[in-house]
């Protein structure tokens, strides 16, 4: 027994022996400058699938051979399941009765509903429908093979049409650009580019520290006023870029490898202490934006009344899915600020935090709203934060001082505000109330045509944090963030080769856009009468 031990341990501490997975793992490409990614065509011959390829401008030499997609079944065929119609599947659509399909198979998620980390509302909108890209794009393949077999209840009948709104699948199969975007995302897991260096972000931490260090440097070693001001700048910049660094962390894209353990709730809550703005809040509003970005009455990033409306459809009151509420576009929306909301729009961008300071507390205030997430932790981060900033503040000798301390602070780190909405005002608005595809199409569709990419050279991209590759992110958004710009070429070229209107455009020329697209709708709102909308929904 001690000798067949000793052989089992062996075999268990032997560091010469590897799993088959980790000898045939490729490795890595290596960035080697601008472009990388299409200059080491050789390399990527040998891993990227020829549907990808194909999609490149520049041509390949030799076909690759890669290991078959991800389609196992969630379980094990030990009896048959249970056969549903997509019509019966999309009557389940309730909080309290809700289905999903994910890969052909029926999950019933009525009671993990309220307990799903990434909030409730992100589920809610898709109950009774297909989710499988969904629900791959926020989650690493060993959370759904190990968690989703606990809530398969049967499997899907595609012989009979109908129902399931927003269903990708018709007849058990899916389209060519469905196929390639999942292909895609294999390649890029392959790669391991859902991973990133942990030197990475020690770095990116460590540098966005030593702002928030000289900021206070200057603040408590220095009676000038102008040196006050300049660290009220600096203090704004180190909100900004920290926030980038909870926004990875927040999309679990900040990790070393598949199995890292991210404790979002105590590290969400070290986010809100230095930056102010809840991340349980946070959390419960951004997923439901990746979801279904720009569609008018489920994505609260632009549900902006009565200050903003990006759109006529906003011009209704309509019943805001997210906020539980009618958005009124009332006196002070019509006569204020929409028709003069693309003036509006830098001075708001500017105070901005503000209104952040005001959601975060309202969410940490609210019980049985249908947002899940809030903490203690978080609570507490959150008044530690306004206790921390209250004695700093109180460190400048005079109010005028001190007034203009926060102002400039805040207008700095404002510029995160208008990087945030450049990605998606411009672009079209998805009305699920109308006749047409649900959210403006499948997961990645939807995603393309609702954002807009930045182009900026490389020594730019601290300064925009990754909300530079827009697209890429809101259809990989567990992508790392030091991998975008080398693999911001291969979705631009599978954009290209489905036809899909991949955008990219200079800093400028972004905030152009924006401004003429609020402009255009508060000149519509000029116009706008109520009674217009009575007589279009007038009858006999």
């Amino acid at each position: 027994r001690r000798q067949d031990q000793q052989v089992k341990t062996a075999r268990h501490t032997d560091p010469s022996r590897k799993s088959q997975q980790q000898r045939h793992r490729p490795e890595p490409i290596q960035p080697t400058g601008k472009g990388s990614l299409l200059q080491s065509t050789k390399r990527q011959n040998q891993i990227m699938p020829p549907s990808i390829k194909d999609t490149l401008d520049e041509p390949f030499v030799s076909p690759a051979s890669t290991k078959s997609p991800n389609t196992k079944p969630l379980l094990p065929r030990r009896k048959p399941l249970k056969r549903y119609t997509p019509s019966q599947i999309s009557q389940h659509n309730t909080p309290t009765d809700a289905w999903l399909i994910y890969k052909s198979q029926v999950l019933d998620i009525s009671k993990w509903i309220s307990h799903h980390p990434g909030g409730e509302q992100t589920l809610l909108r898709f109950a009774g429908m297909d989710a499988t890209d969904e629900l791959r794009a926020f989650h690493d393949d060993w959370v759904l093979e190990e968690k989703l077999p606990h809530f398969v209840i049967g499997e899907v009948d595609w012989t009979t049409t109908g129902g399931a709104e927003n269903t990708v699948t018709k007849d058990g199969q899916v389209s060519e650009l469905i196929k390639d975007f999942r292909e895609l995302g294999e390649h890029f897991d392959r790669l391991g580019y859902f991973h990133v260096s942990p030197w990475y972000y020690v770095r990116k931490v460590a540098t966005v520290f030593a702002i928030f260090g000289c900021a206070l440097g200057l603040l408590f070693n220095t009676d000038s006023i102008p040196a006050h001001m300049l660290a009220a700048v600096l203090l704004g910049i180190f909100w900004q870029q920290f926030a980038f660094v909870g926004h990875d962390c927040g999309h679990m894209s900040a990790r070393t490898h598949a199995r890292d353990h991210i404790d979002v709730p105590k590290l969400g809550a070290l986010v809100t202490f230095f930056n102010g703005i809840s991340v349980a809040w946070w959390k419960a509003t951004h997923n439901v934006h990746h979801a279904v970005p720009n569609s008018v009455d489920c994505d609260p990033d632009i549900a902006h009344l009565p200050v903003f409306a990006l759109h006529e459809h906003m011009f209704t009151s309509l019943f805001n899915k997210y906020h539980g509420r009618v958005m009124e576009f009332d006196w002070l929306a019509r006569n204020v600020f929409v028709p003069f909301q693309h003036f509006w729009y830098y001075p708001i961008m500017a105070v901005a935090r503000f209104n952040l300071y005001i959601q975060s507390a309202l969410f940490l205030a609210s019980k049985n709203d249908g947002h899940a997430g809030r903490t203690t932790l978080d609570l507490m981060a959150f008044i530690g934060f306004f206790s921390w900033l209250a004695v700093l503040v109180s460190c400048i000798p005079s109010w005028p001082e001190r007034i203009a301390f926060v102002f400039v602070s805040h207008a700095v780190a404002g510029l995160l505000n208008v990087q945030i909405t450049l990605s998606h005002f411009s672009r079209p608005i998805f009305d699920t109330n109308k006749e047409g595809p649900r959210f403006g199409g499948d997961f990645y569709s939807r995603n393309v045509l609702a954002s807009l990419d930045v182009a900026c050279p490389t020594y730019l991209d601290w300064f925009h944090g990754g909300l530079q590759f827009q697209t890429l992110h809101h259809c990989y958004p567990r992508l790392g963030r030091q991998h975008l710009r080398k693999t911001e070429p291969l979705i631009a070229s599978l954009c290209k080769k489905h036809s899909l209107p991949y955008t990219s455009k200079s800093f400028v020329e972004c905030n152009m856009e924006v401004f003429n697209t609020l402009k255009d709708a508060a000149r519509s709102a000029k116009k706008w009468s109520p009674l217009i909308y009575e007589s279009m929904c007038a009858q006999g």
